[in-house]
């Protein structure tokens, strides 16, 4: 037996021990860039020479995950599941309206371990609520005019990491580069109120490729030029946060995490779960932890693996159960059971439009599940407001002129329910081969475990999956599934500070119950 004192004594050697350790704690860069491609770099395929030499310069200082996934492919929801650990159908994050999330997010749980933490851009669509006090000791947004230049994210890091050190803490900095989010740069044609500041080298029209998963025509060229163009000023960026932290005497004791939160904003990649709308470069550096120059193309990985990854390098508490794992045992050499698949999802975008979308993906197979492909909806995306979406739609009108771009774009706009690919041989997801019979069994096979995991997630979107073949009860789960969006709408706060068209006479700040269910739900 232990007296009291004996266990007072231990207890207070835990306390001393814990906090004599915590100086040695690591700080943590959390870096991202903005709607920004998988493959928009060197280190995932890019044929550019020299676009991103800074975030190619990461991938040479650590290890790179090849096969990476973000869990949604629109901004808030995406980024919350790396905050809350949990799938967007079970935190409560369907969309881009707050909510009342039942347990303690990354930024909460580091502050409780004695964490300086602090965020710089996208700020309101990085946690669930928008009580910035909650999460962060340092704030920065910046207006669209001064946003995407390298003297702001100067002046921001060097601030940030200025208040850590003036408490003597660690600091936990998600630094998020907004480029290259739509409006794409352009030079004197920059949409008016944004951020002309010019890449530090501009791109010449003959140096891009038009992405596969487009129409092979000419008139994408000037947006796809633009698009790269924003990339660059984005690494340029990069380069000056990671110059501000070597200049601060800290590198040598920082772990940095770099992704993109989604698919660049064309037409078949952002808000849709195909490969170029979900994949993500995943670089860790971490210099006499993590090796570097090291590719990982074993393992698939995902955003829900973000958090429990800096809960682990930090000797953090996970605040309660969490859907991922950490990915520091792979950076071990160590092996984890079913790493040979992802599953993703699409729920709402920020017009409060659902369109329940499901997939699960393999390096060699992606199934996906649309229940709003019945032909009664059409699709809803961001860049169906920008010049991709009005070149594809113009296209699609020659008609017999151009019978390919027609039939694609038909599809783009309402889908079909259920659709399977051979990534390994189609990449951009061209050829749906869900009626094919050769591919029953792989189509079959992955419809068991994405419904598998619907069930073990209590995922709502499972009733609309056990109706795939039967059109009127689908059309049925989409209208109830509308309706409770046009609810919410009116009931929550909007993330973003403006109207939209649902929310006449809704009450401001009242936050949802369905993050508190569903997590319990999933946590049963």
């Amino acid at each position: 037996m232990i007296n009291k004192m004996t266990l007072f004594f231990l207890l207070s050697i835990l306390v001393v021990s814990t906090s004599v350790s915590a100086k040695d704690l690591p700080n943590i860069l959390f870096l991202t860039m903005d709607d920004m491609n998988y493959d928009s770099i060197a280190s995932y395929g890019s044929d550019i020479d020299g676009l991103t030499p800074h975030i190619d310069s990461l991938a040479e200082k650590g290890t790179r995950f090849e096969y990476a996934y973000i869990q949604t492919p629109s901004c808030s929801p995406s980024r919350n599941v790396l905050h809350t650990g949990h799938y967007s159908h079970n935190s409560g994050m369907l969309g881009f309206f707050g909510v009342d999330f039942p347990q303690d997010t990354l930024p909460e749980a580091l502050r409780n371990n004695g964490y300086y933490t602090g965020i710089i851009l996208k700020v309101e669509d990085s946690t669930p609520t928008n009580n910035v006090k909650r999460y962060w000791d340092y704030v920065k947004n910046y207006p669209p005019s001064s946003a995407r230049s390298v003297d702001s994210f100067r002046e921001s890091f060097t601030q940030l990491i200025a208040g850590a050190k003036a408490q003597g803490k660690p600091f936990y900095a998600n630094v998020n580069v907004k480029d290259p989010h739509l409006p794409f740069y352009r030079g004197e044609l920059t949409k008016e109120g944004f951020d002309q500041t010019p890449p530090s080298r501009p791109l010449h029209p003959d140096e891009v490729t038009i992405p596969g998963f487009l129409p092979q025509h000419e008139n994408f060229r000037q947006e796809v030029v633009d698009y790269y163009n924003t990339v660059r000023r984005g690494d340029d960026c990069v380069g000056e946060v990671l110059q501000v932290l070597e200049e601060s005497g800290l590198q040598g004791n920082t772990l940095i995490i770099f992704l993109s939160d989604h698919g660049m904003s064309f037409p078949f990649a952002k808000s849709n779960l195909y490969p170029n709308g979900v994949r993500t470069p995943w670089i860790m550096v971490w210099p006499g932890k993590i090796e570097a120059g090291v590719v990982d193309s074993e393992n698939m990985v995902s955003a829900i693996d973000l958090m429990p990854t800096v809960l682990d390098a930090t000797d953090t508490p996970a605040p309660g159960p969490l859907a991922g794992r950490s990915l520091l045992p792979l950076l071990d050499g160590e092996s984890q059971a079913d790493r040979d698949h992802v599953f993703v999802e699409h729920n709402e975008g920020p017009s409060a439009d659902p369109r329940p979308m499901r997939a699960i993906h393999t390096k060699n197979y992606v199934y996906i599940f649309n229940a709003w492909g019945t032909g009664d909806y059409h699709a809803i995306f961001e860049s169906r407001w920008w010049r991709s979406y009005a070149t594809f739609s113009q296209l699609a009108k020659r008609g017999p002129e151009m019978p390919d771009a027609a039939q694609r774009f038909d599809f783009l706009m309402y889908r079909t329910v259920e659709e399977l690919y051979d990534v390994q041989k189609d990449p951009h997801a061209l050829n749906n081969l869900i009626d094919d019979p050769k591919y029953a069994d792989v189509a079959n096979a992955l419809r068991a475990r994405l419904q598998t995991w619907m069930e073990a997630t209590n995922d709502y979107a499972l009733e609309g999956f056990l109706f795939r073949d039967d059109m009127e009860r689908l059309g049925e789960f989409m209208e109830k599934t509308v309706a409770d969006a046009k609810d919410r709408s009116l009931r929550l706060e909007w993330k973003r500070w403006q109207k939209r068209f649902y929310e006449q006479g809704r009450p401001e700040g009242k936050l949802t119950e369905l993050g508190e269910s569903n997590l319990v739900n999933f946590c049963k």
